[in-house]
């Protein structure tokens, strides 16, 4: 059993906390809160399941999370995922979020314009979904060299029930442009918008 305590929170989400796993630098721990169904929190692991067979040497670039399995903790069952860091200072990598909120963030909104849209179409390319697509669920993950990385780490999956997105192109990139559009992250000036209006209306997590 892994124990946990206090000093290995890292931050949460709707549904789970996240936690440094104690004994591997590399991974987190997240855990389902008391009051959310099981259900709920089966279903990313269960699209996780689906594509861990995709080749991800294709990928330009690990653009998700990896999932690594259920652990056995003193707050319950775990799941497992990588903890993603930057390259220089091994700090976690900050969200998306966090930096268009800066008033001085050090990556240029050019850089993260061009780095959505390689997230959106190696997405389209590999067929993997977000069913919960938004700024505070992307890692940017900085690089000695100045580049920068958006790496998806929460709210990986689709409901839909005729999956046709799984299949065939037209639909994959119907399914990807559309869940930007209602995320707005097609517009930098629109994300920090929609920020705007979460913390305004007093959402705990925006």
């Amino acid at each position: 059993m892994v124990n946990i305590q206090k000093e290995h929170y890292i931050s949460e989400g709707l549904a789970r906390q996240v936690y440094f796993h104690p004994e591997n630098n590399d991974l987190c721990i997240k855990i389902g809160k008391p009051d959310i169904e099981v259900n709920h929190l089966y279903k990313e692991i269960k699209y996780y399941q689906k594509i861990k067979s995709k080749n991800t040497s294709a990928f330009e670039y690990p653009f998700y999370a990896k999932y690594h399995g259920e652990v056995s903790t003193n707050l319950g069952t775990g799941f497992v995922y990588d903890l993603i860091k930057d390259e220089v200072s091994q700090e976690i990598s900050l969200t998306l979020r966090h930096y268009l909120e800066m008033e001085d963030s050090p990556i240029l909104d050019a850089v993260f314009l061009t780095e959505l849209g390689r997230l959106k179409q190696q997405m389209i390319a590999h067929k993997v979904f977000a069913a919960d697509l938004r700024a505070r669920n992307i890692c940017c993950q900085r690089f000695k060299d100045g580049s920068v990385r958006l790496i998806i780490i929460d709210g990986i999956g689709h409901r839909d029930f005729f999956p046709l997105a799984d299949y065939f192109n037209h639909f994959a990139k119907q399914k990807v442009e559309r869940r930007f559009a209602t995320a707005h992250l097609n517009s930098l000036s629109a994300q920090r918008a929609y920020i705007k209006r979460l913390r305004d209306r007093g959402d705990a997590i925006v």
